[in-house]
């Protein structure tokens, strides 16, 4: 059972014939219950500041347990995102690879086709060549043939000094056969 000090002032105790002073007494029991009423507002005061700290703690510890699930989830969220990033890296080499191969396939392609063209264009020109040497050699050979049976005939000239006539005409008569294109210009 909890005494209030309004049980203490209220409080009556028997009288006896050798009994205290009821004025002390009642002085007494009035300080007993003034200190009661301090130490129950003392409690309250701080029953008060108990509930506010606990209030508070409980603020503290959602506040933590918030943070805790922050920082689980940005870890989480990094772990995400360093993952996505290594997948997505991989796949922007291999696709670079894939790329890197087709490019070198197709050059490989170019160069042989180039190679070939260039060998075709050997080809044909060889063989022009080989036509034009033979229609040169022919040419010649029309040329020789009838070079003795053409008469070329010179006109004297004016300034021509006597003999040059004779000189030119001997020339003439030992001349080589034509043996190249070049020996047309001589």
């Amino acid at each position: 059972m909890k005494i209030t000090p309004l049980d203490v002032r209220k409080q009556e105790f028997k009288t006896t014939f050798k009994g205290y002073d009821r004025n002390e007494v009642n002085v007494f029991l009035e300080m007993i219950a003034k200190e009661m009423e301090d130490l129950i507002k003392e409690n309250t005061i701080y029953m008060e500041q108990l509930r506010d700290l606990d209030s508070k703690i409980e603020d503290y510890r959602r506040m933590e347990k918030t943070l805790q699930n922050t920082l689980t989830s940005a870890q989480k969220t990094t772990d995400e995102l360093r993952r996505n990033a290594e997948k997505e890296s991989e796949l922007i080499l291999r696709n670079a690879r894939i790329q890197a191969d087709h490019v070198l396939e197709e050059a490989r392609s170019q160069v042989n086709k180039i190679q070939t063209q260039v060998a075709s264009l050997k080809s044909q020109r060889d063989s022009f060549i080989a036509q034009f040497k033979g229609l040169v050699e022919a040419q010649l050979g029309v040329l020789n043939k009838n070079w003795e049976e053409l008469e070329i005939e010179e006109l004297p000239d004016e300034k021509e000094k006597p003999g040059e006539t004779e000189r030119k005409q001997a020339k003439r008569e030992t001349r080589e056969p034509l043996k190249g294109f070049g020996d047309l210009f001589r």
